[in-house]
């Protein structure tokens, strides 16, 4: 992925962890965790402070969130990641402690400070060993497969002498290069796609004034979240009941961390205008060398201009431009019909379920495992071959 790593220098011994329940984020930690952020070694903007203690406020309802940290021998925050627990693993009545992903969360990466990825799961595990409250198994949910964390994981099990596996994996679209932006989609884009896009850009200049505009650090993000949140809501989605001003939670979620994210110089927001108004936005979440998709809307009344892909193709050459960023994950579903058609490279996304120790513990796993395969075995005959 980002960034290559050692094994931390500190010894493992000196490292514990510890994870609280939590219902909000305090300052302290907040700027513990906000420091950690500008040191990991694979940044998550779906981790940081501001997203996550938004999502406690507005999407944790019931349920029981605990916050696992590990601190190194001089209790410096060296690792961080929200922890929930379920009652099922898929069908299986067999309890799982899992790392909290909601809805509006489309990486479920921990943060670790580079360098001490080995030290952070081992201490991790280890705390999950010894509590109840961790339930049966650990499942990681929408975690990268390659990477200094991921290669830690592996490391860390190995050394514990528990089994791990990788319970589903599939490949999303991102952004990666380091040639200029025309040259991208022209490598990218296929040539008769390049044309048609072409043609309905023509098109909608003809319908008046286009313009592709960025919100300011220095304006105000309400009228751009006003904007976005009718244009989505106009949309099949609003149909569908999933915009997100359809859950007052999900729209105050929404404008929380829109407004955290903008102070911070965390966001892009992108908007495609025709005669000054919106028919496509664009959230972008970035903590650099890394940025993620968050958000896409259009105004489908003008579906045969294709707005929402013309914004794509601006914020192409936005990213692309951007010297803070190397890497840009379009966090889209693995066969989404658009963004792979312009985006060129991939990343593989893995759900991976870990043993954990106890004399019941083992056999739960095992099972776990070997349902997982059968699963996986069944889609591959399934699968038409091509």
């Amino acid at each position: 992925m980002l960034n290559n790593s050692a094994h931390s220098a500190h010894k493992l011994d000196a490292h514990k962890a510890y994870a609280p329940i939590v219902t909000a984020v305090d300052d302290g930690l907040a700027a513990e965790w906000e420091a950690l952020a500008a040191v990991a070694s694979e940044p998550n903007s779906y981790g940081e402070y501001w997203f996550v203690q938004a999502a406690l406020k507005h999407f944790r309802g019931d349920e029981t969130v605990r916050l696992a940290q590990v601190r190194d021998g001089l209790g410096e925050l060296v690792g961080i990641l929200p922890l929930a627990s379920t009652a099922q693993y898929g069908r299986l009545p067999i309890t799982a402690v899992t790392n909290w992903v909601h809805l509006q969360c489309y990486c479920g990466e921990p943060l670790i400070r580079a360098g001490s990825e080995f030290a952070f799961w081992t201490a991790l595990l280890d705390l999950l060993d010894r509590s109840e409250w961790a339930s049966k198994i650990l499942t990681l949910r929408l975690i990268y497969g390659d990477g200094p964390i991921r290669k830690a994981l592996d490391e860390a099990a190995a050394a514990s002498r528990r089994p791990l596996h990788v319970a589903q994996r599939y490949v999303r679209a991102t952004l990666t290069s380091d040639i200029d932006p025309e040259a991208y989609i022209e490598t990218t884009v296929r040539p008769k796609k390049r044309k048609e896009l072409r043609r309905q850009a023509k098109r909608l200049a003809e319908q008046g004034e286009v313009r592709f505009e960025q919100l300011a650090r220095s304006d105000a993000i309400a009228p751009w979240c006003d904007q976005y949140l009718a244009l989505e809501a106009a949309g099949w989605k609003g149909k569908g009941g999933t915009a997100l001003n359809i859950n007052p939670a999900s729209e105050e979620f929404f404008r929380e961390i829109m407004n955290d994210a903008h102070d911070l110089g965390r966001v892009d927001f992108l908007r495609l205008t025709l005669d000054d108004r919106p028919i496509a936005m664009l959230v972008n979440l970035r903590s650099p060398p890394a940025i993620w998709s968050y958000k896409i809307t259009y105004d489908e009344s003008l579906a045969r201009f294709s707005p929402g892909v013309l914004i794509e193709l601006e914020t192409i050459a936005l990213v692309l431009g951007d010297p803070e960023i190397r890497f840009a994950d379009s966090c889209a579903k693995a066969d989404h019909s658009m963004i792979n058609t312009l985006w060129g490279e991939r990343q593989m996304i893995e759900q991976v379920t870990v043993s954990l120790k106890g004399p019941v513990r083992l056999p739960a796993y095992l099972l776990c495992r070997n349902v997982d395969q059968l699963g996986a075995s069944l889609r591959r005959k399934r699968k038409p071959k091509s």
